[in-house]
């Protein structure tokens, strides 16, 4: 505009800047103004230049910021908008120097390791991690400054108080205005309750895969109980009755003998029928066990007294001089409703085993007492040989022995006689330390 009015022009757009206020300081004072100016029905930023060549007259010019200006703006909003997602976000964010100081931090990475924002200003970065995660603190520094920023990874902190916690940490690289690195960066996440979750999750994962293996067990006893019973079944019709045949044949034999003269011949027969007759007997006792065990297993309760049923149970016994008796019964002791007969065998079994294991003498230790849920225990415990680690497993299992003369049957009848009364039975055992066998029996 030169020898011109402004008004000469139309200028037209609204704005807040004084145009007559800045001309009549330029056309006064003749120093030049520079302003910038927004036009808002345009949506415009112009640069406005005004000067005074000499009294009375002046020149404008003008230049279109518009892109610049907005370019700014964006700026900063974004900048104020990282600033409040700085300042707010539950992730601790935290910057260092090259030399590991810090020199910021959010409010959320102090108040995470127990500190103000004062007291972690300037603070060495690796006071904050346990020693053990030194090397790795080194090797992704390392990396980072290799590299312009690190994968997602863990590591422990160590808070004020002394405390530890872990957390996933992701770092970048951070630079000058000319790309130059100045220090290093990073996100910090507190993941304490994610890695509760996660050592709950494997908790049930374990609780879930011994569950499965327990039922995996179960069918496999089922099975091979279902084959057990078939195989009794079979035996109890093939064999029995051939069995008693040959016992039925060896008394008449015994009768043909006893009629013969006195010499060496009656004395060779009768030795050979009775070794005869005694492995007869002791068939017949495997075939009996064996349907026994596959034979539904009926409760008769009555009242019984256990302390009276171990008494009756060792007044059975002839316990050789070796072994010492030590009896353990508590003030009170109520009846319980349970099936005289078959608890008395489980304890008859239970005090065999325990004298058996003990062929060089030792200490045979019966306790009965009652828990304060009303649950009756007892014990048979003896000092003898012990239960072998790697047969531990299968000390239930039918069919499964360590005696020459066993059948197997013994420890596994047993739980299935306390678990049809609602109880469990279970051992403790240390090889050359002797075992110790616990019944537990609910309430009447």
């Amino acid at each position: 505009m030169i020898l011109k009015k402004g008004t000469e022009f139309g200028i037209k757009y609204k704005s807040i800047f004084d145009w007559k206020g800045k001309y009549s300081k330029v056309a006064n004072t003749g120093l030049a103004e520079q302003s910038e100016v927004y036009y808002k029905t345009e949506d415009k930023w112009y640069q406005a230049y005004l000067y005074s060549p000499k009294k009375g007259f002046i020149i404008s010019s003008f230049m279109d910021i518009t892109p610049r200006k907005k370019a700014e703006l964006h700026y900063i909003m974004s900048e104020k908008w990282f600033r409040r997602l700085f300042m707010t976000t539950q992730d601790g964010i935290m910057a260092r120097d090259l030399k590991g100081k810090m020199f910021d931090c959010n409010p959320a990475y102090a108040k995470m390791l127990g500190y103000t924002k004062k007291e972690l200003k300037s603070r060495s970065v690796k006071l904050l991690l346990p020693e053990k995660w030194q090397k790795q603190r080194e090797r992704i520094v390392k990396n980072v400054l290799q590299t312009g920023q690190s994968i997602v990874f863990e590591r422990e902190y160590k808070r004020k108080d002394g405390s530890i916690f872990p957390a996933s940490v992701r770092t970048w690289r951070l630079t000058d205005g000319k790309g130059k690195a100045i220090g290093i960066w990073s996100i910090v996440r507190d993941i304490s309750e994610q890695k509760r979750h996660q050592r709950s999750l494997e908790e049930q994962a374990i609780a879930l895969e011994r569950i499965v293996d327990e039922r995996t067990r179960q069918l496999r006893d089922s099975e091979r109980l279902a084959a057990i019973g078939q195989t009794a079944a079979m035996v109890g019709h093939d064999l029995r009755n051939p069995l008693q045949t040959v016992i039925g044949e060896l008394y008449l034999a015994k009768s043909e003998v006893n009629s013969l003269g006195e010499g060496g011949a009656k004395s060779n027969l009768e030795e050979s029928i009775q070794v005869i007759e005694e492995q007869a007997i002791y068939m017949d006792k495997i075939v009996s066990d064996l349907q026994a065990f596959v034979r539904p297993i009926i409760i008769e309760r009555k009242p019984v007294n256990i302390k009276q049923l171990i008494n009756a149970v060792l007044s059975s016994f002839t316990i050789s001089a070796n072994v010492e008796l030590d009896l353990q019964f508590g003030d009170v002791f109520p009846e319980i409703k349970a099936d005289l007969q078959l608890l008395k065998r489980v304890l008859i079994n239970l005090v065999t085993n325990a004298v058996q294991a003990m062929p060089g003498g030792g200490r045979l230790t019966l306790t009965s007492q009652v828990q304060s849920n009303g649950h009756v225990l007892v014990t048979v415990e003896d000092t003898g040989v012990g239960i072998p680690e790697k047969i531990k497993p299968q000390i239930f299992m039918p069919l499964f022995t360590t005696k020459s003369r066993g059948q197997g049957f013994g420890l596994a009848v047993c739980k299935r006689v306390i678990e049809a009364h609602g109880g469990s039975i279970s051992f403790e055992s240390e090889e050359g330390r002797g075992a110790k066998f616990t019944i537990e029996l609910p309430p009447s």
